[in-house]
């Protein structure tokens, strides 16, 4: 019954036990009841949003989301980009995300794109700048961060005039990042490509490929897999 009930209201699958109850009103049953208000004081139609307590949203009404996306506790989500965020079915973007789509009253970030079943582990941080995409099927572990803009240096050589190029950052479908990897502004990451943990990627990486290292680079090729959800 419970297996069933989880499933219609967040399309997420799971093998539940009776020991599991305790853990699933907890992570799973309180955190539903905050994205059930959110939604109704929104007047969003509910979808099976997983709420984390302590978030702030920043013009929530540019947020997108599809059925059953979970935001971990105690993040700062800024929609305010010109396209907004939009949120894939089943995204989760564990404790302590950090998204900014503008600072102060500057230009408007373009926006943020998650796919669906991708997945950000805790303390990512993302600054939006030029349009930001995670494709399908993503696995990403804690600590993330990406910098969608880099600064100019101005008349003076200082880099502080606050001048800024936008050209955005791209992870392809089924990509696989390990712990504390940092992607700089204009980096695509192709499909189904594996960056290695603590790396920092500040060039484009090809399709199917290994990388790691500061900064990464390809060490190898890897066969590209077929997809579950094709």
């Amino acid at each position: 019954m419970i297996v069933i009930l989880i499933k219609k209201l967040t399309g997420r699958t799971y093998a539940i036990e009776p020991s599991d109850i305790g853990y699933l009103i907890a992570k799973g049953g309180i955190p539903f009841l905050r994205g059930l208000m959110w939604s109704v004081i929104r007047l969003r139609r509910p979808s099976g949003l997983l709420l984390g307590p302590g978030i702030q949203f920043v013009q929530a009404s540019r947020l997108a989301l599809g059925r059953g996306v979970a935001i971990g506790g105690y993040g700062y989500v800024d929609c305010a980009a010109s396209a907004g965020l939009v949120l894939g079915n089943r995204v989760t973007l564990r404790e302590r995300v950090w998204i900014q789509s503008r600072s102060g009253l500057n230009d408007r970030a373009v926006g943020l794109r998650i796919g669906a079943r991708s997945y950000v582990g805790p303390n990512a941080v993302i600054g939006l700048g030029g349009p930001v995409t995670i494709g399908e099927d993503v696995q990403i572990g804690a600590s993330l961060t990406i910098t969608a803009e880099s600064h100019e240096a101005g008349p003076d050589g200082s880099f502080v005039s606050g001048a800024v190029s936008r050209q955005g950052v791209t992870i392809g479908d089924r990509c696989w990042l390990g712990n504390n990897v940092s992607i700089l502004d204009g980096v695509t990451i192709g499909e189904g490509s594996v960056i290695g943990a603590g790396s920092i990627v500040t060039r484009s990486i090809p399709a199917y490929a290994v990388a790691l290292g500061t900064p990464a680079k390809v060490r190898r090729s890897i066969a590209p897999a077929v997809s579950a959800h094709a």
